[in-house]
This record gives structure tokens, sequence and C-alpha cells, in this order.
């Protein structure tokens, strides 16, 4: 079972607000756990796009 298998198809219908904010160069290099959920996070977000 997927993520998206978990999400109702109601929910995966609403549109969604995307929070950004700017990191120091420091903040990139020394958090790559952080870095490596961004970027898992944005692959989920393209996959419910796909499901839609």
């Amino acid at each position: 079972m997927t993520g998206v298998d978990l999400i109702p198809m109601q929910v995966l219908t609403h549109k969604a607000v995307v929070y950004v904010r700017q990191s120091t160069q420091s903040q990139v290099m020394n958090n790559l756990e952080s870095q490596r959920r961004q970027y898992d996070l944005v692959d989920i977000a393209r996959l419910s796009i796909t499901v839609t």
C-alpha cells in the first residue's frame, strides 16, 4: 500500500498550498536529511497529480 492509497480521493481533488522558504548555504550543506525528505515530498506530490 502506498501513501496515495491512504488518502481519500476527495482529499486528493483539493488544491494545495505549498510553503517555500529560503535556506542559508550552511543549512543546505548541513541538513541533508531534511533535504531528502523535502525531495521525497515533491515526488509524492507529483505522483498524486498523475493519479488524479
